[in-house]
């Protein structure tokens, strides 16, 4: 072969591979944005079918308040003493007086305007343009107290109507009929990038909620649906002639889409450009003339072979063995030993663990859901920390993983997440914890806020409060082998460090940084380490501590679950660094006690900048708050968790459990 013929060759190969591997990352590229709008579209009607579930639970009360109305002794006492309908009209101006009366002020009809009928037909109404609309209802009514919405005049208005007790003196019964107006007011809260629209028929009018950029998008796409097909909104009736129509910004998950496919394009390029090296590497060796035949044979031989495993990793690659975490899934398994893998990852499967699915990374370890199998088809499921590879020459990390894993290993208690195994293997040091199938108490804050609207209640986070309790004291009293105090410290209690399972345990994680006279490694004098959110002012200082500092961690913790949101905030580490030193102003103390109900005495005392004014022990901390609120039940919690993320922890269990 010529040389120009190879070179030509080498071009042609060279253009297959890089133009390969462009076809291959647009093709996951695309199928990573189908699935990312497949799964706002999801979450576009979950939201639009949560806040149609809400706005239909305002119809019940309306009929139970008809009830009331139908029951109170004023109206009772008119229906008795007439005789027609007449009566009951010269009656009305006396029905009105009685209504702006102080004894009326407080009845069940405040807020609403009324209607009664006299067997079937009106008598006495504040509303004559609903007249015909609730006499539509008394069929309904006949058997029970009915409730509905209806548009009248452009508007929303919520109606009940329910049969009275008792009868005139003719022998007739009698219904009453409430009703109000719908506002923008009875629209469930919105978090951020959901706006709400209620409109009714075809009117220009509509009730909103969220923010004005958001509506004003919905309102565009509400009018101009079929020319735009992004995945944000959802508009069906809610009623007839009522339509809901809900926007959820889109965005976050295909940024987070078109983030992964950026990402992942990288690997295939990668072995495009390894391929086009050997194809040049083989067109330059062809070029010269070898000295040796055997030589050239084994070279081709070898040039073949790495060829075929590229075109494998290649294969690989196009049906998507790489697909990797989409926002708020739980990523594919990837494949292990794979050539293009590094080489922590493709050795894993010389390790007893086999690893079913990252859960993440830090600075020093990285954290797997893994299997271990054993005979007659018995498994495991754990959760898998492993130093990486780079930190495992430097001694002062190994010390302080080992020290994890020892101390770790030490705490046995049903509110502590237990390490069941350490060790080392091809691919260095891991430990192996206890799967909690649940979320941590910063994810079910945040979903409650977005769910209901609200933070925890008191009950509940006196619940948390009391296992977190039990689980502190219980490391706090720990002693050494030759029964010296341990002085434990756990140094980092947050709520992403306090998990509550499915069925409403809480669990303790992370003795990661913990303070013990037992551990191989110490902090160093001047070095901060935790959470600036929760720690306390002497930890951010770098100052010696003690258990109370861990007992104003968790008042931290407690304060943010019952607000909702964290009592620090700072747009730099300076800042919050400043401010978890200082301690709460006067200003994060007035939050507290406006906003923790019957918890502020307590809370107040956790969060005492000096450690000699706050409680100085997990048990005297745990008997102080029993007193304040007594804990709700531990089916509670559990109804909370399922409500909350119920949802994602079935489909987490499914996943792993179809992956394992």
């Amino acid at each position: 072969m010529s040389v120009t013929v190879r070179r030509v060759a080498a071009l042609v190969g060279v253009l297959v591979c890089l133009g390969g591997a462009a076809v291959m990352s647009a093709s996951h590229r695309n199928q990573l944005m189908r699935q990312a709008r497949l799964a706002a579209e999801a979450d576009a009607e979950k939201t639009w079918q949560a806040t149609a579930d809400a706005l239909q639970a305002l119809v019940p009360p309306m009929s139970a308040r008809a009830q009331r109305v139908a029951k109170l002794e004023n109206i009772a006492s008119i229906i008795r003493s007439t005789t027609s309908h007449s009566d009951l009209q010269e009656l009305g101006s006396t029905l009105k007086d009685a209504r702006s009366s102080e004894a009326w002020l407080n009845d069940p009809l405040a807020g609403t305007s009324f209607t009664l009928f006299l067997g079937r037909e009106p008598a006495l109404t504040e509303t004559p343009a609903l007249v015909e609309t609730l006499k539509g209802q008394l069929e309904r009514a006949e058997l029970a107290p009915s409730g509905a919405f209806v548009v009248e005049g452009q508007q929303l208005w919520l109606v009940g109507v329910a049969r009275t007790e008792v009868e005139n003196l003719s022998g007739q019964g009698a219904f009453v009929g409430v009703a109000r107006e719908v506002t923008a007011a009875d629209l469930p809260p919105t978090a951020a990038g959901v706006a709400l629209q209620v409109v009714m028929g075809d009117s220009k009018n509509a009730l909103s909620a969220g923010a004005k950029d958001d509506v004003e998008h919905l309102a565009r796409r509400r009018i101009s649906m079929k020319r735009d097909e992004s995945p944000c909104c959802v508009t069906r009736d809610l009623v007839p002639g009522v339509s809901l129509a809900v926007l959820k910004d889109p965005k976050p998950t295909l940024d987070a889409a078109e983030a992964e496919a950026t990402r992942a394009q990288w690997p295939r390029f990668g072995v495009g450009g390894v391929l086009s090296l050997v194809i040049v590497a083989l067109a330059l060796a062809g070029g010269r003339k070898p000295k040796v035949e055997d030589a050239r044979d084994a070279l081709l031989r070898e040039t073949q072979q790495q060829l075929r495993q590229s075109q494998e990793v290649l294969q690989k690659l196009s049906t998507g063995a790489f697909a990797t975490q989409q926002a708020g899934a739980v990523p594919n398994v990837v494949p292990l030993g794979d050539p293009v893998l590094d080489s922590t990852q493709a050795s894993v499967s010389t390790s007893r663990y086999e690893v079913v699915a990252p859960l993440g990374e830090g600075g020093m370890a990285r954290v797997a859901i893994a299997v271990v199998r054993g005979a007659e088809g018995f498994k495991r499921t754990f959760v898998l920390k492993r130093l990486k590879p780079e930190h495992v020459a430097n001694p002062e990390l190994v010390n302080q993983f080992i020290d994890e894993a020892r101390l770790g290993a030490s705490l046995v208690h049903s509110n502590i997440v237990p390490i069941f195994d350490f060790g080392r293997d091809a691919d260095g040091y891991y430990l192996a914890q206890e799967y909690i199938l649940g979320r941590d108490v910063d994810t079910l804050v945040q979903r409650s806020m977005e769910k209901r609207g609200r933070p925890l209640e008191a009950p509940l986070v006196a619940t948390i409060g009391q296992e977190a309790l039990k689980a502190l004291s219980y490391a706090h009293t720990r002693t050494t082998d030759d029964g010296k105090a341990a002085g434990l410290v756990h140094r980092d209690v947050s709520p992403a460090n306090l998990m509550v399972s499915k069925r409403g345990e809480v669990k303790l994680l992370d003795f990661g940084i913990v303070k013990s006279a037992d551990r191989v490694t110490q902090t160093q004098a001047g070095v901060v380490k935790g959470n600036l959110f929760y720690m306390s002012p002497e930890q951010a200082r770098a100052l010696p501590v003690d258990p109370r500092s861990d007992l104003f961690s968790l008042g931290m913790v407690l304060t943010t679950a019952v607000l909702g949101q964290p009592l620090y905030d700072g747009n730099t580490m300076y800042e919050l660094m400043t401010r978890a030193a200082n301690g709460p102003t006067a200003a994060d103390l007035e939050r507290v006690r406006a906003g923790a109900g019957p918890l502020v005495g307590f809370l107040l005392k956790a969060l005492a900048v000096d450690p000699a004014a706050r409680f100085q022990t997990a048990t005297e901390m745990a008997n102080v708050l029993a007193g304040v609120m007594p804990p709700a039940p531990a089916m509670e919690l559990e109804e909370l968790v399922r409500f909350l993320v119920g949802d994602d922890l079935e489909a987490e269990r499914q996943r792993f459990a179809g992956a394992s």
